[in-house]
C-alpha cells in the first residue's frame, strides 16, 4: 500500500520519544513492504530519506518537511494543503495521523477524498476535570475543544491507542485497536559497545533516560541516589527537569557520584544505556492533570532498558505492572516513596546474579511481546482490514 504518515509536528530523526515513534512505525511499514510518505518536521536527503540511508532499502521512507505555517504544533492545520496536495499527487491507499488537538490535518482531507485513516492516540482525546481545555469548552457555549475532538474520532476509519480510556465514550469499540509502543530490539541489546564515559569502573551504573518531563521524577531519582551510596547514577537525555535535576544533585554533594549527559541521539542512545546495571522509570503521575485517565503513556525507555537485557524498578500502577512483573523483570514500589525505590535499587545491586537473572527475562518479555516489529505488524493488520488491501 502507499500510506502517508501526518506527523507534522515532530522532528524526525529527533530526540524525542514522540520522534522515535514516527521514526520507528516509519519504518517498520516500509520494511513490511508498504510505500510510506511522512510528512515531520526535518530535512529530506537526496535519497527521501530522513538520514541518508540508500535509496531503495528495505526501510525507507520518504519524508516530506512538514509545511506549516510556523514550526509550532499549535500551528499543524496549517499544513493541510501540503496534505491534500500529496493525497492527490501520490495515489495514496491510506493516511495514518499522529494525534494533536489542533492537528486533524491529515484525517480531514483523507475523509474528504474517501480514503481511509488511522488516527494514532497517544495522549487523551477526552479531557480531564479541571484541564484548561475543559475549561474553554465550559465557558464558550459551542464547546470547541470538544467538538473538534468529537470531530477527528468520528471521521477517522480506526483509532490505535495504548490505553482504550483516553478514547471518548462515544467512539464504538469496534473502531478501537490497543496497540503498545515498543523498543527496538536489533538497536538496542545486551551485546551493543557501551559509550566511553567518565563513570568509574568498579561502580555498578543506575540510568535514567528520556526527555525530562516534570513528571518523568528525575528529581525524585536523584533524592534516591543520596540512599544508594555504592552506585553511580547516569542521567542520560535532556529536557525541563533537566537542570533542576542536576542543581538538586549538586545540593545534596553527589556530583561525584551522578552524570548528567545531555541531548543525546537515537543512534547513540543503547551505548549509553549500555553502561547502565539497572533501569529506573520513577514517574510521578500526580504532576500530570491528563493522568486522572489512567497510566496513558505507553513507557520507550521501560522498554528499552528491558531490551539492553536490564532490571527495571518503576512504580507498582496499571499497566506497568503488566510489563514489568514483580521479582521477574524487575522490582515495583508505591508512587512517592522514595525509601522504597531506594531499596529495590540497592537490592539489585546487592544481588547480581538475581538481577542478571531479570535482565534476560526482560529481554524475552520485551522481544516476544513490546516491540515496533510487532506494534507495525499489528498497523500492518488493522490497514489491511480497513482498506480490504493485501
Amino acid at each position: 500500500m502507499k500510506l502517508l504518515y501526518v506527523a507534522s509536528d515532530q522532528e524526525v530523526p529527533g530526540r524525542t520519544g514522540g520522534s522515535v515513534h514516527v521514526e520507528e512505525v516509519a519504518r517498520g511499514l516500509a520494511t513490511l513492504g508498504h510505500e510510506v510518505h511522512v510528512i515531520a518536521l526535518g530535512d529530506a536527503s537526496p535519497d527521501g530519506s530522513p538520514d541518508g540511508s540508500p535509496d531503495g532499502s528495505e526501510d525507507a521512507f520518504t519524508l516530506h518537511p512538514s509545511e506549516m505555517f510556523f514550526e509550532h504544533r499549535a500551528f499543524r492545520w496549517t499544513a493541510r494543503g501540503q496534505v491534500a496536495e500529496l493525497l492527490d499527487g501520490l495515489g495514496i491507499d491510506a493516511v495514518l495521523e499522529r494525534y494533536y488537538n489542533f492537528g486533524g490535518e491529515g484525517i480531514r482531507a483523507a475523509h474528504e477524498r474517501n480514503i481511509p485513516s488511522l488516527l494514532e492516540v497517544n495522549s487523551p482525546l477526552k479531557e480531564p476535570r479541571g484541564s484548561l481545555k475543559s475549561f474553554l469548552d465550559s465557558v464558550l457555549l459551542v464547546q470547541p475543544m470538544r467538538r473538534l475532538r468529537d470531530e477527528l474520532a468520528a471521521k477517522a476509519t480506526r483509532l490505535v491507542t495504548p490505553l482504550p480510556s483516553i478514547i471518548p465514550d462515544n467512539v464504538t469499540a469496534e473502531k478501537v485497536h490497543q496497540v503498545n509502543w515498543g523498543a527496538n530490539v536489533e538497536r538496542f541489546h545486551p551485546e551493543v559497545e557501551p559509550a566511553a564515559l567518565d563513570i568509574p569502573e568498579d561502580r555498578p551504573v543506575v540510568v535514567f533516560s528520556g526527555s525530562f518531563r516534570p513528571w518523568h521524577g528525575a528529581d525524585v531519582l536523584v533524592r534516591a541516589a543520596e540512599k544508594v551510596p555504592e552506585a553511580f547514577f547516569l542521567f542520560v537525555g535532556a529536557g525541563p527537569s533537566w537542570e533542576p535535576a542536576r542543581r538538586l544533585a549538586g545540593e545534596l554533594g553527589l556530583r561525584d557520584r551522578v552524570l548528567f549527559t545531555g541531548a543525546v541521539s537515537y543512534d547513540a542512545m543503547p551505548g549509553y544505556l549500555g553502561r547502565g546495571d539497572v533501569g529506573v522509570a520513577p514517574y510521578q503521575p500526580e504532576k500530570l492533570r491528563q493522568m486522572q485517565l489512567g497510566f496513558y503513556w505507553s513507557p520507550l525507555k521501560i522498554f528499552e532498558y528491558m531490551a539492553m537485557g536490564m532490571p527495571v524498578v518503576t512504580l507498582d500502577v496499571p499497566p506497568l505492572r503488566a510489563i514489568i512483573r514483580p521479582e521477574q523483570e524487575g522490582l515495583l514500589y508505591e508512587e512517592g516513596d522514595v525509601a522504597a525505590m531506594s531499596q529495590a535499587i540497592g537490592s539489585l545491586l546487592e544481588d547480581r546474579d538475581r538481577a542478571r537473572a531479570m535482565g534476560r527475562a526482560a529481554r524475552e518479555r520485551v522481544v516476544a511481546h513490546y516491540s515496533w516489529q510487532l506494534h507495525c505488524e499489528a498497523l500492518d493488520r488493522i490497514l489491511k482490514e480497513m482498506t480490504g488491501k493485501r
